[in-house]
């Protein structure tokens, strides 16, 4: 009779599978996280106490947070508008005029003198 080696996992156990549908995150990002909020909950307490550079620090980390918090926005306005109106103004399947050897519609006339 043999007797599985410990290393060999029993057929009985399901492989773990990376999950696509959660970001894994690892103790280490988990306490610098924590340490980064530690920070700035410290500069902020800095900042009710009346530090004059405590407050700047806190109004420039705001100013960066509303910064991307708008950046974000102005992306999913733009992706929301092209996702809903990509179905309606989609021409990419009337083809191509360079390949049937003919000239795009002129919108601005040619300045040269045509020979």
């Amino acid at each position: 009779m043999t007797t599985p080696s410990p290393s060999s996992a029993p057929s009985s156990m399901e492989p773990v599978v990376r999950s696509r549908v959660l970001p894994r995150i690892s103790f280490r990002t988990l306490m610098i996280g924590t340490v980064v909020a530690a920070v700035i909950a410290a500069i902020a307490r800095a900042a009710g106490d009346g530090a004059t550079f405590a407050k700047a620090v806190t109004v420039a980390i705001a100013l960066l947070g509303l910064f991307f918090l708008l950046a974000a926005g102005a992306f999913l306005l733009a992706w929301l508008t092209a996702r809903l109106a990509i179905g309606r103004f989609d021409n990419t399947r009337e083809g191509n005029p360079f390949a049937k050897d003919q000239l795009p519609p002129q919108l601005l006339k040619p300045r040269e003198q045509e020979l």
